[in-house]
């Protein structure tokens, strides 16, 4: 009886020791798991660095055709109105066009219709100072940039010409370019009282992050409305 009570225990020890034990990972599996987890996380980085590419250059490229329009929308509303005056008025200086550049313009307009242009916003500048497009009020001598960064800027002029076929863009925004661009020079007066047309163009980059810069442009032609009459 004692021998067998031996042998079962002898065996439920050996059954216990080498038989049901709990096991750890072994170095192989270890280093499996590892590269797997390795490549996994290299995935995740992967997508996540291009969509989040993607997203910055998307935002950056909308915020910037966002700003340039409206920067052009502004320019174009004030320009358009070059000239403006009341013909029942005696004006000591007629509102002009009173310089145009390739990259500035000034102009006055009687805005408010009272014989003079010594008021706010009736004798504006508009110019390029390095990156920045900049407007001037030349009566008050409140200078303001309208945006930066401007990777290229540009004004130019058009006259009418009746010679010419006309197209429907034409008969609306002027013919014959009023070409001033060889020496850079600004128009002189007699080419200045010719200006019915203002083409604007200008570039803008900005930087968004790894993506490298992003550049938008636009171009638009404004029609003075005032032309021909000052």
């Amino acid at each position: 009886m004692k021998d067998l009570l031996s042998i079962a225990l002898n065996s439920k020890q050996v059954s216990g020791a080498g038989g049901i034990r709990d096991r750890g990972f072994s170095m192989v599996e270890l280093l499996v798991a590892l590269a797997v987890s390795s490549i996994v996380m290299a995935a995740v980085y992967s997508v996540n660095a291009a969509l989040t590419k993607s997203y910055t250059t998307q935002n950056v490229a909308a915020d910037v055709q966002q700003a340039v329009r409206a920067t052009i929308d502004f320019m174009a509303e004030d320009i358009m109105m070059a000239g403006l005056l009341d013909f029942r008025l005696d004006y000591a200086v007629d509102p002009e066009i009173s310089a145009a550049g390739s990259d500035n313009i000034t102009f006055t307009a009687d805005r408010n219709l009272d014989g003079d242009t010594a008021d706010e916003f009736e004798n504006l500048t508009y110019w390029l100072d390095g990156d920045e497009l900049k407007q001037t009020d030349n009566n008050t001598g409140v200078e303001e940039t309208f945006i930066d960064n401007v990777f290229n800027f540009e004004f130019r002029y058009f006259r009418e010409n009746e010679a010419d076929t006309p197209t429907d863009n034409d008969v609306i925004n002027g013919r014959d370019l009023i070409n001033f661009y060889a020496l850079g020079d600004p128009l002189p007066e007699l080419d200045r009282d010719d200006i019915r047309t203002v083409q604007i163009s200008i570039t803008v980059e900005e930087p968004a992050g790894i993506g490298g810069p992003v550049q938008r442009s636009y171009t638009t032609r404004v029609r003075c409305r005032n032309a021909g009459f000052f």
